[in-house]
């Protein structure tokens, strides 16, 4: 995430005026989201099952990853009193919204890899 006051973030911003599949992409660019998002689309996870199910990825990248995530409101950490240590992590309306698009591109990706 750039900071809200540098240039960079500013011509963003006006590339998402312009451009709303640029923006789009802008939500889902990451190394991991669309990883993350496809594995939560299956299932609500926790922390660690996620962490598991993408062995490469390390715990701070996908801290930041889940937390990017869920400021833009496509996933929800939802805390329960029975274990609050240990929040899961589900798909919010918004984010369930994208599986079309995923599924789209993923096989394009299918046939163009």
């Amino acid at each position: 995430m750039r900071k809200n006051s540098s240039t960079n973030y500013e011509n963003e911003q006006v590339l998402h005026d312009f451009c709303d599949a640029a923006y789009t992409l802008s939500v889902l660019s990451g190394r991991w989201k669309l990883t993350i998002l496809v594995k939560l689309m299956e299932q609500d996870l926790r922390f660690g099952e996620i962490k598991q199910m993408i062995p490469k990825i390390t715990e701070r990248v996908l801290a930041l990853q889940l937390k990017n995530l869920e400021q833009d409101q496509l996933i929800l950490k939802i805390q329960h009193k029975s274990d609050p240590k240990a929040p899961v992590y589900r798909l919010s309306l918004k984010g369930k919204s994208l599986k079309p698009l995923i599924n789209s591109l993923a096989k394009w990706g299918e046939k163009y890899k």
